[in-house]
């Protein structure tokens, strides 16, 4: 939904709760934007005017509405997550494909911290009354049960298991690490992390290298030969999360 539906469905009547997703593709292949924002970057080449002309124009769009909530009386009680899916699109940065990882391993489609690992921002000002950062891991699986949980709401006839969990006691002080992993499968990549090692295979779990996130965030060290324990209680556990996967998508989840 891009910022102009986002403010019409606002100001199409404000019920008591409203949620609603809102995905800017401003930064997307072909990375093109009007010369407006391109000129905020004169001087630097034509793909460095597109690319970071697109960006500019998603921060003034997300200005709109942030200005619309402290406008409307509703910027205190609104809880504002802001991320990214993926790491940066390209096999580097360069052209059109700007965006950096700051030094992490993989881009876009990688399931190494160059394509998974995303800043993430949770804005709620009745709530957080200071600007704080993390190490735990978050996850996009977060936030529907933190928004149950906020809203003390149970989901009639709920499926389970949820992969998720409720970052509400982070935001009260009461989180110190993350009690659960969080798991990832893309075509044949699979990894799962905790909130200090992670497991990652290229081939479906058939061989699996391991890193301490925490001291290598970089993944340059594999140390899988030095902690075969690890390796085989991590990899135990992501089996049995990909089959709870493949039982939801048969739908053997769902009552």
């Amino acid at each position: 939904m891009n910022y102009f539906k986002t403010l019409k469905f606002f100001t199409g009547g404000m019920a008591e709760m409203i949620l609603l997703s809102s995905c800017h593709t401003g930064g997307h292949l072909p990375v093109l934007t009007g010369e407006k924002y391109k000129a905020m970057y004169k001087g630097q080449s034509e793909d460095i005017q597109n690319f970071y002309g697109a960006i500019s124009a998603m921060d003034e769009q997300i200005g709109r509405l942030r200005d619309f909530l402290k406008e409307t009386g509703i910027k205190d009680n609104t809880v504002l997550f802001f991320t990214s899916d993926n790491g940066p699109e390209g096999k580097k940065r360069g052209g059109r494909t700007q965006g950096s990882t700051k030094g992490l391993r993989g881009r876009k489609r990688s399931l190494y911290e160059g394509g998974i690992r995303e800043p993430g921002l949770m804005i709620w000002p009745a709530v957080i009354k200071k600007h704080r950062t993390t190490d735990i891991p978050f996850s996009t699986l977060d936030y529907y049960p933190t928004i149950l949980d906020i809203l003390g709401f149970t989901m009639p006839d709920q499926p389970e298991p949820i992969d998720g969990i409720s970052m509400l006691p982070f935001i009260r002080g009461k989180m110190k690490k993350r009690p659960v992993p969080i798991g990832f499968e893309s075509k044949k990549q699979v990894a799962f992390m905790n909130n200090r090692y992670k497991i990652y295979s290229p081939d479906q779990g058939q061989h699996y290298e391991l890193y301490d996130i925490v001291n290598d965030p970089k993944e340059t060290t594999d140390i899988a030969a030095q902690h075969p324990g690890i390796v085989k209680k991590m990899a135990e556990e992501l089996a049995r999360w990909r089959a709870s996967c493949k039982r939801s998508l048969a739908g053997e989840d769902y009552k």
